[in-house]
């Protein structure tokens, strides 16, 4: 099924070209975020239905990755196809999810833009992360509220920086990803399980935003002037200085 809030590898035509290329834009990031871990215990925060979590478990066998999600089905769906030696799941929110014994490394990948509330998240991600962790997170960095119903909130680089500047993770290595935008179906009006790619039919849902929200048309006018047809995501490693402000 194509959806734009969920991405399901094993649903995908990996003889699609733009299937393909979202495929890769989502697994990058989880590559990018193994190469960064450290520690034994690994907390894979919002995962969806499990394909990142196994990424992570199979390139760091030595280490052990709980996926959470709040959707009961993803987590089933993830223990149905997604299952290894050292990964767990847990149904669990991801702004209320506990633990008795720290992470060492959390990532959690678009997941922040979806969410009421983001500093309720930070503020649990502080709470779980061990004293010298790692955060490995991601947003999109271009306006994605008009074309995203299931997106709550913008980010640019500084205020997703600004975000986890509070509890002392400071910026480091990043990874800025481009997705350059499909014109095809744009104003489809298929249901998912009929759609050709994730984002057909989104000019339907453009234009509806913009006549709620007209003025949010000038960020829009502002992100294609600087970066052209293209959506912007940042994965960034946030590392835990205590005692630094």
């Amino acid at each position: 099924m194509h959806t734009i809030e969920r991405i399901y590898p094993k649903d995908l035509d990996l003889q699609n070209t733009d299937d393909q290329n979202s495929l890769h834009i989502h697994m990058q990031r989880y590559e990018f975020a193994s190469e960064q871990l450290t520690g034994q215990r690994i907390l894979d925060m919002a995962c969806g239905c499990g394909y990142g979590s196994a990424r992570l478990a199979e390139l760091n066998p030595d280490k052990h990755i709980t996926g959470v999600d709040i959707d009961p089905d993803a987590i089933a769906y993830a223990r149905a196809h997604y299952q290894l030696p050292n990964l767990t799941y847990i149904c669990a929110n991801a702004e209320q999810f506990s633990s008795e014994q720290p992470f060492d490394c959390i990532v959690s990948l678009e997941t922040i833009e979806h969410l009421p509330d983001p500093k309720a998240l930070a503020d649990n991600i502080n709470r779980l992360l061990a004293p010298n962790g790692k955060l490995i997170a991601s947003v999109p960095i271009t306006p994605t509220l008009d074309g995203n119903p299931h997106h709550l909130h913008d980010f640019s680089t500084r205020s997703f920086h600004a975000l986890f500047r509070p509890y002392s993770m400071q910026p480091g290595e990043q990874l800025e990803q481009i997705q350059w935008w499909q014109f095809k179906g744009l104003f489809s009006k298929r249901p998912d399980q009929q759609k050709q790619h994730r984002s057909e039919g989104v000019g339907n849902a453009v234009l509806k935003y913009y006549q709620r929200h007209p003025l949010y048309l000038f960020s829009r006018l502002y992100s294609m002037l600087r970066y052209g047809f293209s959506n912007r995501y940042m994965t960034c490693v946030f590392s835990r200085h205590p005692g630094k402000p």
